[in-house]
Parts: C-alpha cells; sequence; structure tokens
C-alpha cells in the first residue's frame, strides 16, 4: 500500500473477521457516493464477495460467477468435480473428512503424495505454517509431501488437530517449469477479452509453491484446454488456472485454479495484454476490445524470493550459478519494484530485513536456552 498511485484504505487494526470486513466495504462504499469497481485480491476476498454480492453490489460492480461455481473452484474437492464434469485431466485425489479412518486406507495408497487443505487459507494457522516449513530458505508452505503410509499418518495426526478436512493427491511427476498458468477476463456473457500464459520456471517452496521467476509463452494446447474449462463452468470476471505437463503422457492436468488477479498476472501488461483495465472499462459496462495477442519471452521475477529458490534448486543440483544469473536477461517485469514507483519495494525490503532479524534473534534463544 506504499505506491504513489493509490490511497490507501488499510482496515482498522487489520480485523480479520467477516462481518467487520464487510461492514468496512459498506461504510466505504458509502463514501464513496457511486459505484466503484471492486477488485479482491485473495480466496478469503472472492469468497466473502461472492457471498455478500447482494449487498456489496449496491456499493460497487464487479464481475464473477455464481456462488457455487466460485464455491467449487476453491475448493479441491469442488475443483475435483468441475474437472470431472467438464473431462479435464487432473491428478487422483481422496477428500478426507473429519472422521475419515486414514490408517485403514493409508497403506492402499500410491506415493509419494501430497496432503492438501480443501480451502487453502485454511492451512494460515502459524501452527500449521511452523509445521510444514522446508528449512529457513523454504519459503510459504502449500502443502505436506509424504513418501510413506507411516508418513502420511502421523502427518494427517498432526495438521487434523487443526484442520480435519484435508485432500490426499496424487503427484504429477515431472521438472517445475512444466507447471504452466493461463491467465484471462471473461465477461457477463462469458466472452475471453483478454487471454494470456506464462510457464513457471522457478517456484517457492520448490516443487509446490508459489512462482518466483515466470516466462510469457504461447500454446494451442493450453489455450484449448483452458477454454474447455472455463464454458463448461461458463465462467465470467477476472482468473487463473494452473496446468502441469504429465512426462508420463504428456497432458496438461488441472492443479489449481484462482477465481481472482493473480501473483504475477501484471507480466500481460508489459506483453500486450492490459487485462485488469479491460476488466475495469468492462465491469463499467464500457467498450472493450478483446485481446489476445502478447509478446513471448518476457519475464517476471519476484528478486528476493527468486534468490532463495536458486538457492535450494542449486542445492539440489538442478540450476547452477552462472545459469541463474544468464537467466536475468532479457526484458522483464519486477514483481515490486518499478523505476517510477518504488517505495513499495523499499518497504518490502525492510520487511525482508526485519524477518531475517526475528530468525536470527529465535535461533540466538534457542541456542541461549539449549
Amino acid at each position: 500500500m506504499a505506491s504513489k498511485y493509490l490511497t490507501a484504505c488499510p482496515l482498522p487494526n487489520a480485523d480479520p473477521s467477516d462481518e467487520n470486513r464487510l461492514q468496512f466495504l459498506i461504510d466505504l462504499g458509502k463514501k464513496l457516493g457511486e459505484p466503484a469497481v471492486l477488485f479482491p485480491v485473495s480466496d478469503n476476498d472472492v469468497i466473502l464477495c461472492s457471498r455478500e454480492r447482494g449487498e456489496l453490489q449496491n456499493y460497487y460492480t464487479y464481475v464473477m460467477p455464481d456462488h457455487q461455481t466460485v464455491t467449487d473452484l476453491l475448493t479441491k474437492d469442488g475443483l475435483h468435480r468441475v474437472a470431472q464434469a467438464c473431462g479435464i485431466p487432473h491428478p487422483q485425489m481422496i477428500a478426507i473428512s473429519c472422521d475419515s479412518d486414514v490408517e485403514r486406507i493409508a497403506d492402499g495408497l500410491r506415493y509419494p503424495l501430497i496432503i492438501k487443505p480443501v480451502f487453502s487459507p485454511s492451512w494460515l494457522d502459524p501452527e500449521i505454517i511452523e509445521m510444514l516449513r522446508e528449512g529457513p530458505l523454504g519459503g510459504f508452505p502449500k502443502v505436506a509431501v509424504c513418501q510413506s503410509a507411516e508418513e502420511l499418518f502421523e502427518t494427517h495426526r498432526k495438521i487434523a488437530r487443526y484442520d480435519p478436512c484435508m485432500i490426499f493427491q496424487e503427484i504429477i511427476p515431472g521438472e517445475d517449469e512444466r507447471l504452466v498458468y493461463f491467465c484471462f477476463y471473461l465477461d457477463r456473457q462469458s466472452r475471453p477479452l483478454a487471454i494470456f500464459a506464462g510457464r513457471k520456471e522457478r517456484v517457492l517452496p520448490v516443487g509446490f509453491g508459489s512462482a518466483t521467476y515466470v516466462r510469457s509463452f504461447r500454446d494451442p494446447e493450453l489455450e484449448k484446454i483452458s477454454y474447455q474449462l472455463l464454458s463448461g463452468i461458463r465462467y465470467q470476471g477476472l482468473g487463473g488456472v494452473e496446468f502441469k505437463k504429465d512426462p508420463r503422457d504428456e497432458q496438461y492436468k488441472l492443479i489449481e485454479f484462482n477465481a481472482r488477479y493473480g501473483l504475477w498476472d501484471s507480466l500481460s501488461i508489459r506483453c500486450g495484454i492490459d487485462a485488469p483495465y479491460i476488466a475495469y472499462r468492462d465491469a463499467l459496462g464500457l467498450p472493450v476490445d478483446a485481446q489476445s495477442d502478447y509478446r513471448e519471452g518476457v519475464l517476471w521475477i519476484d528478486s528476493q524470493r527468486d534468490l532463495r529458490a536458486s538457492m535450494i534448486y542449486n542445492r539440489r543440483g538442478q540450476l547452477k550459478f552462472g545459469d541463474w544469473l544468464r537467466s536475468l536477461r532479457g526484458e522483464k517485469d519486477w514483481a515490486i519494484y518499478a523505476p517510477d514507483d518504488w517505495k513499495p519495494a523499499l518497504v518490502a525490503f525492510g520487511l525482508l530485513l526485519k524477518a531475517v532479524w526475528t530468525a536470527i534473534k529465535s535461533k540466538i534463544v534457542s541456542s541461549i536456552k539449549s
């Protein structure tokens, strides 16, 4: 919120409750005086805006599919059902409910596999984050990897204390650069007005995390399977869908759906597709020309996270230091830094230093106690 291009309106005391967030948005909408375009940028915000659209659309305008579709897309078991209904290849998975007999089924599963939350924000509990963290450079955990039935049972037991409902899912093999992401904006009639795609060549945590290094690319096969999914659910609004190309059959397998603007979707602007502006104009009912032609080979880099990711790839023998340096060449879009708007990068660097100092103090205290 340090950008010079916005006026920040933070929630008082960063209150996370749905009731207070809703009231804050209503109060802000009344002050604005006329409907403003609203872009939710987290899964929790999408759910809130979808569920409360009857009230919020008195003050804001935004485009999204019906609430049941939103819920299906943002929950792992719901997305599994959507993939089956639309004929989209996807990893095998088992939904674990509160009373599932995990010990009974664990021996019959194929390993390694991953445990995922049904709804991603459910694992924002600090105890779960600390439990899954992969060393000092591992980054924010999104899944738990289990190599055996014993490890699965033990990991499930620990996580179930905080979130008893979860997903056991097959791991799609292959290197991280097989991860791809198709971004889009579809209007209220589900017509595509903006499309864009990137290859997630490095991620953090390595193997199952968010992108740190992306390269724009185009693949008709990816566009075809994405349109098949989007038309099948009659999607509306901004979004992005992640696939991984399975080396066993060279098919794209559905991994995740974001019913919102994503982490690195801004790369589309540098490549020639101004998806946010298209979404803004369309939400207001203004004329919009569809855009689908964009430049390939342009980079998006989250510098400090990519450095951490590259150190892990290097440790695993997957990326030499010189190759990492050479990969930074070429036209690029930095995740946070911009020459004409440098304050966000400065704030982010300060937060990084604070996190490093906190980690150092924690280690010092632990060593003293031991």
